[in-house]
């Protein structure tokens, strides 16, 4: 019995995706798309609402992530995220942001290698303007995610001073440092913080090569004649 990596890869892919509620959405409007002829009224009134369910949970996450960030610099210049940074709901939702960052990877890397994880399965990608967009969207969406999770439990050495209250916003400054630089803006106090950070610099790279890959098939390179 031969292995098949890729075919093991990509079904694993397809495991992970199938964690997120919104595989699940789209499952049930495809099904019903399903029932009827391709082009059709009403398959095309479906297909536009599962295009825009996609831009709503993308952009969703981008919002929510934000807001979040927003929250926890609130709480620590008020002082009172003491009373709530250690509780069990913080770390339940550290591991669910963690686990929305890695979904994000995982998304790009089946569109990109597999053609799996998109509306269109099976069909080449087509770096449109829109795919584009939408990858970027997905990118600062993890910026903040990544700097919630370091205002909530991250820890850092030589933090100034000017930062004000207890590292007030200290963990969005080292994820907008590590995402934009891929060096990170303070040194990790503890090994928790030291492995986001890794994993952070690991997933600018995986989707930065992601997004040049999407400009690179946008452009129409034609060789040049002798």
């Amino acid at each position: 019995m031969r292995l098949n990596v890729a075919e093991l890869v990509k079904q694993m892919i397809r495991w992970v995706y199938a964690l997120s509620p919104y595989f699940w959405i789209d499952r049930y409007f495809k099904q019903q798309e399903l029932a009827f002829e391709p082009e059709s009224d009403a398959w095309q009134a479906l297909r536009n609402k599962r295009l825009f369910l996609s831009e709503f949970y993308i952009v969703s996450w981008l919002v929510g992530s934000m807001l979040l960030v927003g929250l926890t610099v609130a709480l620590n210049l008020t002082g009172d995220a003491d009373s709530i940074l250690n509780s069990a709901i913080v770390t339940a939702v550290v591991v669910l942001l963690l686990l929305r960052i890695f979904g994000i990877v995982n998304k790009e890397i089946g569109v990109i290698l597999f053609g799996i994880c998109k509306i269109t399965e099976g069909t080449m990608v087509s770096a449109t303007g829109r795919v584009i967009v939408l990858a970027m969207v997905n990118f600062m969406t993890a910026l903040f995610l990544f700097a919630t999770v370091y205002q909530l439990q991250g820890q850092f050495e030589d933090v100034p001073s000017f930062f004000g209250a207890p590292h007030s916003f200290a963990g969005l400054v080292h994820s907008v440092s590590l995402h934009f630089t891929m060096n990170g803006a303070f040194t990790p106090a503890d090994a928790f913080t030291w492995l986001v950070s890794i994993s952070q610099g690991i997933f600018c790279f995986a989707f930065g090569t992601i997004v040049i890959s999407l400009f690179v098939s946008l452009l129409n390179v034609k060789p040049l004649r002798a």
